[in-house]
Parts: C-alpha cells; structure tokens; sequence
C-alpha cells in the first residue's frame, strides 16, 4: 500500500513537471514567437519609413522642378487695377500730344516734337504689350476727341504706326527679358521698328496722301526751306534720310531714355495699387 502510494505520488509529481515543463516551453515558443513577429514588424516599419521618405524624396525632386515650370499666377488683363492704370498712362499721352514743339530750324514744319510715347513705354513696361498699344490707340481717339485732326487724319495715321512699332516690340521683349539689358535691348528694337515704319509709310502713305490732299508743290514748298534744292524728283532723297530718319530716331531715343530713367520708381508706385 505505501509502496503504490509512493508510485502514485511519484507518477503525480512527473506529471505536474512535464505540464510544468511542457507550459514553459510554450510560454518559451510563444514569447519567440512574438519576439519574431515584433522584429518583423520592426523591420517592416523600418522599411515602409524607408520607401516613404524615399516617395517623400521623389515627390520633392519631382515637385520641386515642376514649381520651376508653373508659372506665376497672372492678375487678369481687365482687373479694375489694370483698367486704372491704362486709363491713367492714355490720360497722361493724350495730354503730352496735346502740346507739341516745332522744329522749324531742322526739321519741315508738319513734323513737331511731342513726348506722349513716354507714357506708352512706361505703361507697356509695367502692364505689357497689349496695354501699350491700348494705350496708343485710346491716346489718338482721346487727341481726335478733343483737337480733331489738321492734316486728314494722315499725321494721325503716321503716329498711331509710329507708335505701335515702338511698344509692341519693346513690350514683347522686356515682357520675357526684365533685366536692365532686356531693357536697353527692347527699346533698341522698337526704335529701330518705329524708325523703320516710319520710313515706309512716309514713302509710301504719308507723302504720298499728302500729295493727293495739298499737291506736291505744296509739300515741296514746307521743306524747301531746309533743302533750297529739292524738287519733286528728288524730294523722297531729301527727305527721307534727312527729315524723316532723324526726327524719328530723335522721339524715340528721348522717349526710351526718359522711361530708363524713370521707369523703376514709377513701377514701384505702381505695385502698391
């Protein structure tokens, strides 16, 4: 009896062990297995943090050269800023046309000095091209409106082409170019456009229209002064490089160095409105 009570407590005490021993492996496996599974997951969050900051990096080196590409959001054409400063500068030439200069010693008495491109130039530096020649054109409407024409509209016609040829080239250009030599530049190549147009028209519009409206006695005798020897065979010899050529060179280079000098403190006052 003590004999098969001692076994019996024996075998007992072999079984609590190997549960014993049996539940501490399984704890052990357990906690291997979870210490596994945490490393995964801990090389996996290290490798997703990875492939984010490397997306994060591609998305900046893709966004950052893209931002270089969009351009600057523009103000609208006909914002009432805009609008307002067009009117302003077309205000401003109207008057400047008003009042123009004779040249009787150098130049024939149909061609005056005014300084209305000024503010065409300014206004086409600040606002662009299109505003320039808005500017251009609602300055002669505004000069017709108000003093009406003295030569049938041919002189008119000769300014708004001068004109023209003068913002619309240099517009373009600074409009891309807005350096002090994208500048010089500009109002080089409008000069040269206004000059050059009005060579053309002049030989082929303006004399010419005169011509039909006055005779060409009568245009001969405006400029005989000047050129005792002219005649209508040679007038457009005279005339042309002699009359036409540098008093158009002489506008635009007045108008071109007037907004060089003035043209940064007036955009600055500009930008404020």
């Amino acid at each position: 009896m003590k004999e098969e009570a001692l076994r019996r407590k024996t075998a007992q005490k072999n079984e609590d062990a190997a549960a014993i021993s049996a539940k501490e492996e399984r704890k052990g496996a357990a906690e291997q297995a979870a210490r596994k599974q945490d490393g995964a997951g801990t090389e996996e969050t290290h490798a997703v943090s990875e492939f984010s900051a490397g997306d994060i990096n591609a998305e900046q080196g893709a966004v950052q050269p893209a931002a270089k590409e969009i351009p600057v959001k523009r103000r609208k054409f006909f914002s009432a800023s805009n609008i307002a400063k067009i009117a302003m500068f077309a205000a401003l030439a109207t008057v400047l046309q008003l009042f123009r200069i004779p040249l009787p010693f150098i130049f024939p008495s149909f061609l005056e000095l005014n300084f209305a491109d000024i503010p065409a130039l300014i206004g086409t530096f600040a606002l662009g091209p299109v505003a320039g020649s808005v500017i251009v054109v609602i300055k002669l409407l505004l000069k017709l409106l108000i003093q009406g024409t003295g030569s049938a509209f041919v002189g008119d016609l000769s300014d708004l082409f001068c004109g023209l040829m003068l913002v619309v080239p240099a517009g373009l250009i600074y409009k891309y170019h807005r350096t002090f030599k994208g500048a010089l530049v500009a109002l080089a190549v409008g000069t040269l456009c206004s000059t050059g147009i009005s060579l053309i028209t002049n030989r082929f519009i303006i004399i010419p229209a005169y011509v039909q409206i006055y005779g060409f006695e009568a245009i001969i005798g405006m400029v005989s002064s000047l050129f005792p020897s002219i005649t209508q065979e040679n007038f457009y010899a005279y005339y042309l490089p002699l009359s036409c050529l540098p008093f158009n060179l002489l506008r635009c280079l007045i108008a071109s160095g007037v907004t060089l000098l003035a043209y940064k403190r007036i955009s600055r006052l500009l930008n404020k409105f």
